[in-house]
């Protein structure tokens, strides 16, 4: 680890060590949630069933992913599944163009973020798998806060409770919201 702003030699041996352990390594299947899988998360609501999880500008964001969309955003919709690094029974996203980098929630909005290895890092980037709200799809509770999920509003992504005081808690839509459908991914 390193404080303060490191050289460019000191992010070249962190990237190193993080490739070294498995981080960005070679995938397996596609389309399941099984360690070394890749996938794309699609959205369950009716009006957003073209709409997939991807990041831009280490935001994590919802738009329309297609196949004619660009490979860029096809890649930012591109998640590497591994093993929860808080649990082992949950999951965490890696970033497949950008190895090392995780999604993971800060003051509930939904970020990709270079893996730390703090607790707090390693527990904000640990997601459980469950049982769709809606009928269909897969919610992701947050390991840390497990009565939040991972949602979509307004073409952004948090951890959410249904029906708590932030307006991405808001009861209409929450159980669809946070359903995903786990596809295979749109990355070439």
């Amino acid at each position: 680890m390193t404080s303060g702003i490191p050289t460019d030699a000191a992010d070249d041996a962190v990237q190193s060590d993080i490739v070294s352990v498995g981080y960005g390594g070679a995938t397996g299947s596609s389309g399941t949630l099984s360690p070394g899988s890749e996938i794309s998360l699609k959205a369950t609501t009716s009006c957003c069933t073209t709409d997939c999880l991807r990041h831009q500008a280490d935001a994590a964001v919802l738009p329309a992913v297609t196949a004619s969309s660009s490979a860029l955003d096809r890649n930012d919709a591109t998640w590497i599944v591994r093993r929860g690094p808080a649990s082992g029974s949950c999951v965490s996203f890696e970033s497949r163009n950008h190895p090392g980098d995780f999604l993971r929630h800060h003051n509930f909005k939904l970020l990709r973020q270079p893996m730390d290895g703090t607790a707090t890092f390693t527990a904000d980037a640990t997601f459980c798998p469950g049982r769709g709200k809606s009928g269909t799809g897969t919610p992701f509770a947050s390991y840390n806060y497990p009565t939040r999920c991972l949602r979509h509003y307004d073409c952004n992504l948090y951890t959410a409770s249904d029906g708590h005081s932030n307006a991405w808690d808001s009861a209409p839509s929450w159980t669809d919201d946070v359903s995903w459908v786990v596809s295979s991914p749109w990355a070439p």
